[in-house]
């Protein structure tokens, strides 16, 4: 647990980039990920089931999540808020009912496809003719992935996100599925300061759930 942790500390960061193409700025959906990381000694299987809101117009996020990392097996609530150009990430632990702050001096990150990004073109999904997509494959300095998006009316729906590399000697692989994507927000309650975190109560977690290495899940 503590590889991938620092696998996904030392991720780099995508917020300065210009983007090609971006998703709307309101969306909810379904994210499934699984994906493996091997240390030296170590190795392990991540799993995640997650139900994400994203309101880049008011830079915040809200997930919660399934995470499964080998035998270890919780639930999170992830909400992320933001107040001018500083935000607050508050992480609780659902079976311990306890809650993580974390200051964000960084920007909000866009959800985009970075200009960087190379096209591998378009190719349907399952039957040809059926579902088209579109692929773009981005290469960083220790960290490479590869998207598959709808384009609709110029914005990009994410379909399917692959993350790989190696850092601090630790190799992982990451591959995230979008599944039920709907526009806007339906319930703005889900970006509420959870009610374990008013108590301003830190505690340290099992795990590091930082989730700067996406490009477009939260």
């Amino acid at each position: 647990m503590a590889a991938i942790s620092a696998v996904l500390l030392a991720l780099f960061s995508l917020v300065a980039l210009s983007s090609a193409c971006c998703t709307p700025d309101q969306w909810e959906g379904v994210e499934s990920s699984i994906g493996g990381w091997a240390g030296r000694r170590r190795s392990g299987l991540l799993k995640e089931f997650v139900f994400a809101s994203y309101d880049y117009t008011n830079k915040r996020s809200a997930a919660f999540l399934d995470y499964a990392n080998g035998e270890y097996f919780n639930r999170f609530q992830i909400v992320v808020r933001y107040e001018g150009e500083v935000g607050n990430l508050y992480i609780v632990d659902l079976k311990r009912n306890k809650c993580w702050l974390k200051t964000l001096k960084r920007p909000f990150r866009q959800a985009c496809i970075p200009e960087k990004a190379k096209s591998v073109g378009d190719y349907y999904l399952g039957l040809k003719g059926g579902f088209k997509v579109s692929g773009y494959a981005i290469e960083g300095e220790r960290i490479n992935a590869f998207i598959s998006v709808q384009n609709v009316s110029g914005s990009c729906i994410p379909v399917s996100e692959a993350v790989y590399g190696k850092l601090t000697k630790v190799e992982f692989v990451q591959t995230v599925g979008f599944v039920n994507l709907t526009p806007g927000i339906k319930n703005e309650t889900v970006f509420d300061v959870p009610a374990q975190c008013e108590k301003k109560e830190d505690f340290s977690l099992a795990e590091e759930l930082t989730r700067d290495h996406y490009f477009f899940a939260i």
